[in-house]
């Protein structure tokens, strides 16, 4: 099953549900008391009550460079517009949440009736997830000339009208990639992904004239582009309902409204927890309480990662939406989710590292909800964990052996 489906049924752990004052109390007791009956297990905790140490957060958006560039690899002919990387894998291919333009210079048609944007193209990404989107501006606004190349497409021509969009024209390649499933997980492994064009023409068709023509063999006419920074809202905040101890908690939401910022990149990260480099761990285990309000059709999602060095390797363990409003559960209800080191270790430096995307439109409330249910909120962390403790293989043997 794919990593976005509906996250109902993939909380494996515990639904912390919430109820009135008492009753509420007594739970975070019960999970106190778990938490405690084996006290060598939980190496390390935080209740969100002492601020932000340790903690870091920011947006991914702010540090982003374009991808399409010049290159021979698997070109058309001489060299082609790529946008794709060899920093994942030897055959090239593209990365999580990424969201690239290849922008053609505007150009003029007066005076002809029937003008066509055609180029060659090739496309390698994952099928019904990462699209590349022909688009051209009518009235000011962008709109879609196709559906979204996607899956294993090999170099091929198309051309589409733009007679009924603005003059001049003005188009555009635009490549996205959702949070998972890339080279850079190795979930989907693509040759040569995502995309690549290649002979960029505008014509008229009646009269055959060229109007522009991009054959990318001296360094390419169109122009490699990015969106501007996002932003970062990632913050502590205080408010009852949210929180599951105390009053304070993680949120994504700025300030707390029904309403997240679109195109956001934003991660959140733990303090790295240095484990003793004697301690032979075995198994290991993050722990989190949190509340979700992640509508599947408005495209918000969450990614979970960890890391086993101190953040300088990532590996994304998750990658999910769901909206606990539209399971019927209220706004003080919490879930407790988990995201495993095990696979990962040896390694003494953990962290983990929550990111939170969204596309053009942001995250809004679901209608159904009468209450502030947009992003998501995070509280109670903390890492258990299981290890072995070494004995000298020979001990006893050595000891026999003085008497024989």
């Amino acid at each position: 099953m794919r990593r976005t489906a509906t996250l109902v049924c993939l909380i494996v752990v515990a639904l912390l549900a919430a109820a009135p004052a008492g009753a509420r109390l007594a739970r975070e007791a019960t999970l106190w008391e778990a938490r405690l009956a084996r006290p060598d297990t939980t190496f390390w905790h935080d209740d969100m009550e002492s601020g932000a140490t340790g903690w870091t957060h920011g947006d991914f958006t702010a540090t982003a460079v374009p991808h399409f560039h010049v290159d021979t690899y698997l070109a058309y002919s001489g060299h082609s517009w790529w946008c794709g990387t060899f920093d994942y894998d030897a055959d090239g291919g593209y990365g999580n949440s990424w969201d690239d333009r290849l922008d053609v210079p505007a150009t003029d048609w007066t005076g002809y009736t029937y003008p066509l944007l055609m180029f060659q193209y090739r496309n390698d990404s994952e099928l019904g997830y990462d699209f590349t989107f022909v688009q051209a501006e009518s009235a000011g606004t962008w709109v879609n000339l196709n559906r979204g190349y996607n899956g294993r497409i090999g170099w091929g021509p198309v051309a589409y009208y733009l007679g009924n969009k603005d003059n001049p024209a003005v188009c555009r390649f635009r490549f996205q990639s959702d949070g998972a499933w890339s080279d850079e997980d190795g979930l989907y492994d693509s040759v040569g992904g995502g995309f690549a064009c290649d002979d960029i023409e505008i014509m008229d068709y009646i009269t055959s004239d060229v109007l522009f023509f991009d054959d990318v063999e001296t360094g390419g006419l169109c122009v490699p582009s990015i969106p501007a920074a996002a932003g970062d809202y990632w913050h502590l905040d205080n408010w009852l309902c949210r929180a599951y101890s105390g009053n304070h908690y993680w949120e994504i939401c700025w300030p707390s409204t029904t309403f997240v910022q679109p195109s956001l990149q934003n991660w959140l990260q733990t303090p790295v927890v240095d484990v003793p480099s004697w301690m032979n761990v075995t198994a290991c285990t993050l722990w989190y309480v949190g509340q979700i309000f992640w509508p599947g059709a408005q495209e918000g999602v969450w990614t979970e990662e960890v890391s086993v060095d101190g953040g300088t390797s990532w590996w994304q363990v998750g990658a999910w939406y769901g909206d606990q409003c539209g399971w019927g559960y209220g706004p003080c209800d919490h879930f407790l989710f988990s995201m495993s080191f095990t696979p990962f270790l040896p390694g003494h430096h953990l962290a983990a590292r929550w990111t939170v995307l969204t596309d053009e439109l942001g995250n809004t409330a679901d209608p159904a909800c009468p209450y502030l249910s947009a992003g998501m909120a995070i509280d109670d962390t903390w890492i258990t964990f299981t290890w072995d403790t070494p004995v000298e293989e020979t001990s006893w043997g050595k000891i026999k052996s003085l008497y024989r």
